[in-house]
Parts: C-alpha cells; structure tokens; sequence
C-alpha cells in the first residue's frame, strides 16, 4: 500500500508545477493548455498522483484523485472571478 507521505511529497512538486502551469495559462501567450511549457510535468506529476492515489485509497479513489488539468483551471478561474466580482 502506498504511504500518505508519499502522495504528500509529491503533491508538493505537483503544486509547484502547477502553479508555473496556472501562471503560463493566464498569461494568454497559448491558444491550448498543451502548449503551455510545463504542461507534460505537471499532467506526469498528476498522472502518477492518481496511480499512488488509487493504490492507497482503492475503491474510493474517486473521490480523492486529482481533476483533469483544464477542469482545476477552469474551476480556480470561476471561483476567482465570483470572488473578485467578476
């Protein structure tokens, strides 16, 4: 079974990527997240979460594997927005 820390550790270097992700995406220089230059690191950063997440939590891994890239960014964007009186 795979140990909460590790999902931990490595969840600091998916949020690490995924801010620079988030940060490149805002920007408005890419016409598709894809293109972005941290977008391969941060999907295999999330990729291999869910693989350690599924591991540790089995059938229930639903409810705490990671959101596809563009969901969490789409999502992040609304809640700002609604917040920011957008």
């Amino acid at each position: 079974m795979v140990d909460d820390h590790a999902i931990d550790s490595l969840n600091t270097w998916f949020q690490l990527s995924y801010d620079e992700l988030r940060s490149e995406w805002l920007s408005g220089s890419y016409s598709k997240l894809s293109d972005c230059p941290s977008y391969e690191e941060t999907r295999a950063y999330r990729d291999a979460m869910n693989i350690m997440i599924k591991s540790r939590y089995g059938p229930d891994f639903e409810e705490y594997k990671i959101k596809p890239l563009m969901h969490r960014l789409n999502e992040e964007i609304r809640i700002n927005e609604f917040w920011n009186g957008k």
